[in-house]
């Protein structure tokens, strides 16, 4: 997710899908004033505890609500590992 935020909180236990091995890359700036930055904690908990995510790469950016070059970065380097991660074993 790239400053994203959690909707249906109340569906996360009701999905009737296992999710504890999907992992999750969730980007955001800590200066968005159109998804408020304090979303991505609470969504980060609530995937933890009530959807079994247990995989979650969660990162701030001094950014507003834009692209940056470094989470650009990041999250290619997350996408990066998740599939050619049997290449590097």
């Amino acid at each position: 997710a790239l400053s994203g935020w959690l909707t249906m909180v109340g569906e996360l236990g009701k999905m009737g899908v296992d999710t504890k091995g999907t992992p999750l890359f969730w980007g955001h700036g800590e200066y968005d004033d159109k998804v408020l930055f304090e979303q991505q904690a609470f969504g980060v908990e609530k995937l933890k505890k009530e959807g079994g995510i247990e995989t979650i790469r969660a990162a701030k950016y001094p950014m507003g609500h834009q692209g940056h070059p470094e989470e650009m970065k990041t999250f290619a380097e997350f996408l990066d590992g998740l599939l050619f991660r049997c290449d590097k074993e």
